[in-house]
């Protein structure tokens, strides 16, 4: 099914990058900083994967630490103004070599992290192309009519056709394979299967290689990387009742959370109760 992501990371002040060849973390070159801790000074490496929270410090960094990161080449501080929601230390930004930029919490032991892109269409898709599974390129997407970006109570709308950039959750590996949305489903008959669904917007087309009858819920939907469930816990399909599963895709310059029907026939999905304030999913008459 492929393998996690690997990020180029480059200084965002400099644009020099800040991989470090000759010291591997997760089997790649692992990112090279600088870290400033209670007036002392040392290098900082981090892995370079996408989701992995490995570390290495010349600096003796505790739990809960917020240490001050810096660019080895230019000395620049690497800092925002965005703050982790999660422990509100400050949020580090680095810049990645095919556009966009990756956010990670100072704190010492917080797992706080998100990708931004400043052009979402040409950045995600430059993106997947360099990341593409198995070294393959993604399909083209649909042509769809443009998100609005204002409407009368200033949401945005992700458009039906829009490409579902779609990660596990946990392990924040790619749900893509080849042109497809791939899970590891039970069915009936407690036997593992694949299940495929298409990554568009509002296009309900699936296969299965163990039987779902029409209209029956599936017992269990897991990552196909971690194996990991994605049934969201607690949550039911506005529209039948059944339970529903959670991935996470990139949409309007974010991660957020989209929730999927598990009853077979259902094209019930939303979005968190958070995310809801910025983004609309536009209607569709297959919806």
């Amino acid at each position: 099914m492929g393998s996690q992501i690997a990020l180029q990371i480059k200084c965002p002040v400099c644009q020099k990058s800040l991989m470090d060849r000759h010291h591997k973390l997760d089997g790649h070159p692992s990112v090279s900083l600088v870290a400033q801790l209670k007036g002392r000074k040392g290098w900082l490496r981090l892995s370079s994967l996408y989701g992995s929270y490995a570390v290495e410090s010349e600096l003796d960094l505790p739990d809960g630490a917020v240490a001050r990161l810096s660019c080895l080449h230019c000395g620049s501080e690497l800092a925002s103004t965005f703050h982790c929601d999660q422990c509100q230390a400050p949020l580090v930004p680095l810049a990645m070599a095919e556009g966009g930029r990756v956010y990670i919490c100072a704190r010492k032991g917080c797992r706080k992290h998100f990708l931004e892109f400043e052009d979402m269409d040409e950045a995600l898709a430059k993106f997947y192309d360099t990341y593409a599974l198995d070294s393959r390129k993604l399909p083209a997407r649909k042509q769809a009519r443009p998100p609005v970006a204002e409407l009368d109570d200033e949401k945005a709308i992700m458009a039906s056709g829009s490409f579902l950039q779609a990660y596990c959750p946990h392990c924040n590996r790619s749900l893509i394979d080849r042109s497809s949305l791939a899970f590891t489903v039970i069915g009936r008959d407690d036997r593992d299967g694949v299940l495929l669904l298409s990554p568009y917007l509002n296009v309900f087309t699936n296969k299965s290689t163990v039987e779902i009858p029409h209209g029956e819920e599936v017992k269990y939907l897991r990552c196909p990387h971690c194996r990991h469930s994605l049934i969201a816990k607690g949550d039911k399909c506005d529209r039948c009742g059944s339970r529903t599963a959670k991935i996470t895709v990139g949409a309007m310059n974010k991660l957020i959370s989209f929730f999927i029907c598990l009853r077979k026939g259902c094209t019930w999905h939303g979005l968190s109760d958070q995310d809801t304030k910025l983004i609309m999913l536009e209607d569709s008459k297959e919806w």
